[in-house]
């Protein structure tokens, strides 16, 4: 499956989004395998921060393309954070992006018009305004809870914030993202969201099968 056929059905894609890079587990390529096996629907290679290889780019391509073989054996989406250079390069089926990143026009200019493109929206104006643009193909929208994996996060959004975006608009599909657990995610799709998007809790898990279980919709 290519990336133009994945983009067709991004939205059912979104189900359980799979965030992590080798920030979060030192067995990256292991614990990818182990999510898609236990049902992941997409994965992000996300190198940021700490222990992260962003400042290392012979690595950072390295690991991606191990990343990106995973997923293709399994035709699973893999999208590639902020780094739009590295997605051309690799042909990474996405990218996504935040807001304080490039244009999206630049960022479509890079991966071309069949890769998909992802823009995070942290508040409901942000929100409101992604569901006018052109060339985005979904968007993530949190924090919904406090992040378990990131320090520096955006103010948290909270679900009824979130609740009131979707009753704005489902002009493209969207993924929550931010402290979302095993415990809560049923309370995140109440909302109205397309997909669930996590890092720590299946880079953490001790039962990845049943915590994957766990985050899909009932």
């Amino acid at each position: 499956m290519n990336a133009s056929e994945m983009k067709r059905d991004v939205k059912d894609r979104l189900e359980v989004y799979f965030i992590a890079g080798t920030q979060d587990t030192d067995d990256l390529p292991i614990i990818l395998e182990q999510a898609i096996e236990a049902g992941i629907t997409c994965f992000q290679y996300r190198e940021k921060g700490p222990g992260s290889l962003e400042n290392h780019p012979l690595k950072m391509e390295e690991m991606a393309i191990r990343c990106q073989s995973i997923c293709k054996k399994h035709a699973i989406p893999f999208i590639i954070n902020d780094n739009v250079a590295l997605a051309g390069k690799v042909q990474a089926d996405g990218v996504h992006v935040g807001q304080g990143d490039q244009s999206i026009e630049s960022v479509r200019g890079h991966v071309g018009p069949d890769a998909i493109v992802g823009l995070s929206t942290n508040t409901l104006d942000q929100y409101k305004e992604a569901m006018t643009m052109t060339g985005i193909d979904y968007v993530g929208i949190g924090p919904a809870f406090v992040p378990q994996s990131k320090a520096d996060h955006e103010q948290v959004m909270g679900l009824e914030k979130m609740k009131q975006a979707m009753d704005f608009s489902k002009a493209v599909p969207a993924v929550a993202i931010g402290g979302i657990t095993e415990s809560n995610a049923q309370a995140v799709w109440q909302t109205g969201v397309d997909g669930l998007a996590v890092i720590s809790t299946i880079t953490r898990s001790v039962q990845i099968k049943e915590t994957v279980a766990a985050l899909k919709k009932r």
